[in-house]
């Protein structure tokens, strides 16, 4: 069965590092092909049996799966293993390993070991790729910590969550129904995934570009991206566009932004320039949809 070793060397201790691979919630923030990742039916765990799902890159395309971890902190592992392998593979699995080497350092190891009924050098390819990028977004991230910043806008919306979620999800829409956006080239590789580049007019008229790809899904009203090209000042960006149905069949819309700054000095700015464009879409979806109720 193939398998595959790749290290690195962290200037923290284990423990830390074990917390940093437990918490796959910061993962899109931390590893440059990592997209999105959510825990499934339940809550994240420091130890014990869960599930997780994983939106990212494999090479240039853009892969979903489920796992399931175990984590061990007192051996400071994590093992996982791919439920529903995507196609070339028949299986995936592996293993985070933290081992204390002294004054403070860990050696992180990423084990992985596979089977695929074909073309497995795509499968070994997208492995030499992405994991050595998961290494050195793991080093960077232990050894500078930075908490993300987490801001959210919400606005009740008189429309169901549908309705809104299409409002959302029609991207190549919003040059001729937001004023803010003045640019934006869609494409759609896959079901449900989309990838975009737009330009936003700021209040001055400077033209801003950025480069998202979205997760979109209807069954559970949201839409999560992560900002591929960002500006200096931010290191990393995620969001999610969350839609959730009140009792009287209303929407409560909630746009959520996680980003590392480059520098908190301009945290006030990103807050009130990545939230003025959120509210403005969501004034809009507002207007938008409540219009066409009536």
């Amino acid at each position: 069965m193939p398998n595959t070793v790749h290290t690195t060397r962290i200037a923290a201790p284990p423990e830390a590092v074990h917390a940093l691979i437990a918490d796959v919630t910061v993962w899109p923030l931390m590893f440059e092909p990592n997209i999105h990742t959510e825990y499934v039916g339940g809550a994240p765990r420091t130890e014990g049996r869960e599930r997780i799902r994983i939106w990212a890159f494999a090479g240039s395309e853009i892969r979903s799966w489920t796992s399931e971890r175990v984590l061990d902190p007192h051996a400071l592992t994590v093992d996982f293993r791919q439920e529903e392998p995507a196609a070339p593979l028949t299986s995936m699995s592996g293993r985070w390993l933290a081992k204390d080497i002294g004054g403070g350092e860990t050696l992180l190891e990423l084990h992985h070991e596979f089977e695929a009924f074909t073309d497995e050098h795509f499968v070994l390819h997208a492995l030499h790729q992405n994991s050595p990028a998961e290494l050195a977004g793991m080093r960077i991230a232990a050894e500078n910590p930075r908490t993300p910043y987490v801001f959210e806008d919400s606005l009740r919306i008189e429309a169901p969550p549908r309705a809104v979620y299409d409002f959302l999800y029609a991207a190549d829409r919003w040059p001729e129904r937001l004023p803010h956006v003045a640019s934006l080239d869609l494409s759609e590789p896959a079901p449900g995934i989309q990838r975009m580049v737009m330009e936003t007019r700021s209040p001055d008229g400077t033209l801003h570009s950025s480069e998202s790809v979205r997760v979109c899904r209807a069954e559970v009203g949201s839409i999560a991206y992560k900002q591929i090209r960002t500006p200096t000042v931010l290191v990393a960006h995620t969001g999610e566009w969350r839609l959730t149905p009140l009792p009287d069949g209303t929407t409560l819309a909630t746009s959520r932004h996680s980003v590392i700054l480059a520098d908190p000095k301009v945290r006030e700015a990103v807050r009130g320039a990545l939230g003025a464009n959120s509210r403005a879409t969501l004034r809009r979806a507002k207007e938008f949809t409540e219009t066409r109720r009536s």
